[in-house]
């Protein structure tokens, strides 16, 4: 055998053996998670799952199917990319394609619907439908054209599994007949996710709160309580109850109200409450609060982020807080805060924007959380300014002292086009638009000459 045809056949054996070899390698790469092989490059993170939903997934101990109710070929290739993250996570969850245009039958047996997920847990029978819609959320331009908006995937999905597996079902009542504002939709979404049913009440005619109510929403009333309305209320605390009250500045006597807050260790101060240092562009009436680090309700928010509230009331936890009550603020303005009653009448201070009262009862712990500033869930401030934590600090106060809820609502992530900017001119502006370019027209001419001259 001559050198060259052994040297071809070693090339030829090498070259079998490294295709082997990358043959090997991909089968192995195909048999790993979704999340190991797969980058999520999008800029809000669509395809990627957060702490909250790791935390539930890994929580889980009941199986959960997932079935994507469609025309396989017409399915967003971004939902169902997204799903494979949480059956990677979780031995718990299978996702399954339901067709609905080969197996017509299949989808109505199971009552689902076609273009949706039906999330099915067996050991409890509960399940639930997400519209595609729900999840890729749109919006229409001023021209009536619809735009994508939001991806509500994770925070859609995750509700439904923390849903579906729970054998415990919330209800929520708002009251009605004094003027309450009615809860804005981004409120009544994250109630939703974390499992909460929506009812509204009006106590006079029912005769008393509810007996399923699991949590009492009174949110900015206009009017004081009825006499019987606030021995309702006290009545349903007394039994363990859970109320949140959204007030507003007191701006007149309401001593129903009042009698409520007292028996629990909070008091409304007459006026406005102002902060001279944590101001939203210098008008005192914006605050952004001080949040506990101790309390519950705020200590796991992010010490970088913030909330706003505006046109705020005034709060403190009284002097003699009645004997078994635990009462403690956890939204304050800073010590250079202000109360503002009248054109003459004012008194610096720290005030208490929002407090929490606990009371241990023969039926549980009873609670009632108080914030003076309603615009803590207003639309015009939460959708508005995306970043601010107001909406989780509010689900935190709903799931305040509950052993059987959590919050776990995830808000959507943007599908609006985003833009590399420089906001504003200056220092920054001159450096990018003037001094950079010139530096590198300068340095091409430089060594353009340098090599002419070779």
């Amino acid at each position: 055998m001559n050198k060259k045809l052994k040297r071809g056949g070693y090339t030829a054996i090498l070259a079998l053996i490294a295709v082997a070899a990358l043959i090997l390698f991909n089968m192995i790469v195909g048999k790993l998670p979704e999340n190991l092989t797969k980058i999520d490059l999008s800029d809000t993170k669509i395809y990627s799952i957060g702490d909250t939903t790791k935390e539930v997934l890994d929580g889980l101990d009941r199986d959960v199917t997932i079935y994507v109710v469609a025309d396989p070929d017409s399915v967003d290739t971004r939902i169902t990319h997204f799903l494979e993250q949480y059956e990677s996570a979780s031995s718990h969850v299978k996702v399954e394609t339901l067709d609905s245009i080969l197996h017509p039958d299949q989808v109505q047996a199971m009552e689902a619907e076609n273009n949706s997920l039906l999330i099915s847990c067996g050991d409890t029978g509960r399940k639930e439908t997400i519209p595609f819609d729900d999840i890729i959320q749109k919006t229409y331009t001023m021209y009536g054209y619809p735009q994508e908006s939001a991806f509500d995937g994770e925070g859609q999905v995750t509700s439904a599994i923390k849903g579906v597996v729970s054998d415990v079902q919330k209800i929520v009542y708002q009251t009605e007949s004094h003027g309450e504002s009615q809860l804005s939709d981004s409120a009544v979404s994250m109630l939703k996710k974390s499992n909460f049913s929506l009812a509204d009440v009006n106590l006079l005619t029912a005769g008393s709160v509810p007996e399923d109510c699991s949590l009492l929403i009174i949110n900015h009333p206009q009017t004081d309580l009825a006499e019987d309305e606030a021995d309702m209320i006290l009545s349903y605390l007394d039994g363990g109850g859970h109320v949140l009250l959204l007030s507003g500045p007191l701006t007149e006597e309401r001593p129903h109200f009042k009698r409520v807050m007292e028996a629990y260790g909070i008091e409304q101060l007459p006026g406005y409450a102002a902060d001279m240092d944590r101001c939203y562009q210098n008008n005192p009436f914006y605050t952004f609060p001080v949040c506990s680090s101790t309390h519950p309700i705020t200590d796991q928010l992010d010490s970088r982020s913030l909330a706003l509230v505006a046109q705020s009331g005034a709060l403190k936890i009284s002097d003699s807080v009645p004997e078994g009550v635990t009462a403690e603020a956890f939204l304050t303005t800073s010590d250079n805060g202000v109360r503002i009653v009248s054109d003459t009448e004012q008194e610096a201070g720290c005030f208490v924007l929002a407090a929490s009262a606990a009371k241990e009862t023969d039926n549980g712990t009873a609670s009632l959380i108080v914030f003076s500033c309603p615009s803590l869930i207003d639309p015009g401030i939460t959708e508005v300014f995306s970043n601010l934590t107001n909406l989780d600090i509010f689900m935190n106060a709903a799931v305040w002292n509950f052993e059987d809820a959590e919050n776990v609502s995830i808000p959507s992530k943007s599908l609006e086009m985003t833009f590399n900017t420089i906001s504003g001119s200056g220092t920054l502006s001159f450096l990018f638009i003037l001094v950079i370019p010139a530096a590198a027209a300068l340095g091409g001419f430089i060594v353009w000459m340098r090599r002419r001259k070779l």
